[in-house]
């Protein structure tokens, strides 16, 4: 019979493989799909700097996509270093595996061997015939009868088991081949990803050469920008404040309801549109050409393509429907205790008092050709007066 220390190894073995190959198989999937969201991004940011490079002053908003490029592509270069590294490890993992298997079946065979040279010389069945009548007693008899028969079914399963073996062997022989396959097409991915990601910087040097030369123009734009921020935080404070006067002494089930279903959704927050990415984070930054010079945004900026549509990111009350010089409409809504403001929105399709569902269309991002406030959406986040980093509160792209 099998020895069963022996069945117990193999059954181990196997197990551990299995659970290695799932989770092996899981970080493979969410890579996989991390880097394919990564490559959407990067057709999306070409698809920006086409639209943009259409502009004659397009400036900072190129650079600032441009940037957007290449950390989309070092993060795509380092998902593939991390797929190549999981596939390494599995290669290991496979040579070793099929090194047992292969320790196994030579094993297996010289045990099997050992038994066929056995039985030929014990084939005579005179020989097993007065081997069970020479018994002592009965019960020797039937033990010896049991031994002939128990030896015969070890010797068909030692076979069996050498061909399972064998046939799991040329399985995994073949799981190998795939895995070093994919590992040179990956390799291969990664150095024409590297050679994209050296031209994207001499394109980005080239252009904050141009930009350099325009220092002055620069620094004007830096003060319109600056009246349009104060001018939102105004807005903002105002209606806050007129608001809390209003509301003094005043407790509200369906407010606080809507407050605490917003704060759980952090993380969890539709985008307010359906394609776009983040040039400008928010907070403290150093701006992207003019040296010394830092500018804080209480918001993040979203450039998407042009004719987007701008959605609510959660249900509530709107606000206020506003003009801010320079920066087209804004819209601001309160979810409870939170607010969000949205600006640089043309056509809009709401106004002060509608009720609003999350993912509800409310206006459409400013584009003019030439112009680059074209396809920029600001988006803020307040608690009350406080002012929130927008891009934790939505889901992570």
């Amino acid at each position: 019979m099998l020895n069963k220390k022996t069945i117990n190894k193999l059954v181990l073995f196997f197990i551990i493989q299995l659970i290695a190959i799932s989770l092996y198989g899981q970080s493979r999937q969410e890579l996989e799909q991390k880097k394919l969201k990564t490559e959407d991004d990067i057709k999306l940011t070409n698809k920006l700097l086409e639209e943009t490079e259409q502009y004659k002053s397009a400036g900072i908003n190129k650079i600032l996509i441009i940037k957007k490029r290449i950390l989309l592509r070092e993060q795509l270069v380092n998902d593939i270093s991390n797929e190549i590294a999981l596939i390494e490890n599995e290669i290991e993992i496979k040579t070793e595996k099929i090194n047992k298997l292969e320790n196994e079946i030579l094993r297996l065979k010289d045990e099997y061997a050992k038994m066929i040279y056995f039985a030929y010389k014990n084939r005579n069945n005179y020989d097993k015939l007065m081997f069970i009548l020479s018994s002592t007693d009965f019960n020797q008899a039937y033990r010896r009868i049991k031994y002939f028969q128990q030896y015969s079914e070890y010797r068909k399963e030692q076979a069996q088991l050498i061909l399972s073996t064998k046939k799991l062997l040329e399985e995994e022989i073949i799981e190998l081949k795939q895995q070093k396959a994919e590992k040179i097409k990956l390799l291969s991915q990664k150095e024409n990803e590297k050679y994209l990601l050296k031209l994207e910087r001499e394109k980005e040097n080239n252009e904050l050469i141009k930009l350099k030369k325009r220092e002055k123009e620069l620094r004007k734009k830096i003060d319109e920008n600056e009246k349009v921020m104060k001018k939102l935080e105004k807005e903002i404070i105002d209606l806050i404040t007129k608001e809390a006067e209003e509301n003094k002494n005043k407790k509200n089930v369906t407010v606080d309801a809507i407050t605490t279903s917003f704060k759980n959704a952090r993380g969890k927050i539709d985008w307010p549109v359906d394609k776009g990415v983040i040039i400008r984070e928010f907070g403290e930054q150093p701006h992207p050409v003019l040296k010394g010079i830092i500018l804080n945004n209480e918001g993040i900026d979203i450039n998407s393509t042009k004719d987007e549509k701008v959605k609510s990111i959660f249900e509530g009350q709107v606000k206020k429907v506003f003009a801010v010089p320079g920066s087209n409409m804004a819209v601001i809504i309160r979810h409870g205790h939170y607010l969000s403001l949205y600006s640089n929105l043309v056509n809009i399709r709401v106004k002060t008092g509608d009720i609003v569902k999350k993912g509800q269309y409310i206006g459409d991002i400013y584009y003019l050709k030439n112009d680059e406030k074209s396809s920029l959406l600001h988006l803020r986040i307040y608690e009350e007066t406080k002012v929130l980093n927008p891009k934790i509160w939505l889901i992570k792209k």
